[in-house]
């Protein structure tokens, strides 16, 4: 199948067509076997059509530049959210700067007041947290506020802490209920997953078998 031409919108491929010049603020991409995609193509362009689009360039010293596109109604967690697809660096750890501000994920473009702008360029700074030992207080419930301290890392991951805390409680991994900052503590995840902090509270609840 030969080479067609189409454009990458949102993270959508489409056939391009020359008339579009005007809307896109982005070039046209290359790319081979692309399917007709024609009524998925006008969905999109009106979609496109509906919101004001700038072409958004974020610079950084780890990766080469990126560009996207998107709407000024965009908040700034969805150009989060496309980086990450990019670099696999979780939202949590990218600091956007528009200059020397640094934008909220919540916000939307337009709120930094970039709406006269076709092409904006941003800086993107990973901020990695530290993975020193964090003092954390397993609460259980039967035990009328007993506190029992752990250490655990940021990288820790669910499994271990059901380990530290079947040493110090008794209870076995698979009898523990165990919730962190309103969150059940589910295996394959790790502790960062939970935004811990120094001195946060773990709830013990162990399961109640024929109620």
């Amino acid at each position: 199948m030969g080479i067609r031409r189409s454009v990458s919108f949102l993270g959508n491929v489409i056939p391009w067509d020359e008339s579009w010049e005007c809307i896109l603020l982005v070039p046209p991409t290359y790319v081979s076997d692309t399917p007709d995609t024609a009524h998925a193509g006008t969905k999109i362009l009106s979609e496109m059509a509906s919101c004001d689009v700038l072409s958004v360039n974020v610079h950084s010293v780890e990766w080469p530049l990126m560009i996207f596109a998107a709407c000024y109604k965009d908040s700034v967690k969805k150009i989060t959210e496309h980086i990450r697809s990019k670099t696999k660096v979780p939202v949590q750890d990218q600091v956007l700067l528009l200059g020397s501000q640094t934008l909220e994920p919540q916000k939307t473009l337009s709120f930094y007041g970039i709406d006269k702008e076709n092409t904006i360029h941003l800086t993107l700074k990973v901020v990695k947290p530290s993975d020193e030992e964090l003092p954390l207080f397993l609460v259980e419930a039967r035990d009328e506020g007993q506190r029992y301290l752990l250490q655990v890392r940021r990288s820790s991951s669910v499994t271990q802490v059901k380990k530290m805390i079947e040493t110090v409680s008794g209870v076995t991994p698979k009898n523990q209920i165990v919730t962190c900052n309103g969150k059940k503590l589910e295996d394959g995840k790790i502790m960062a997953d939970y935004s811990i902090k120094k001195g946060n509270l773990l709830f013990l609840t162990r399961y109640c078998i024929g109620g």
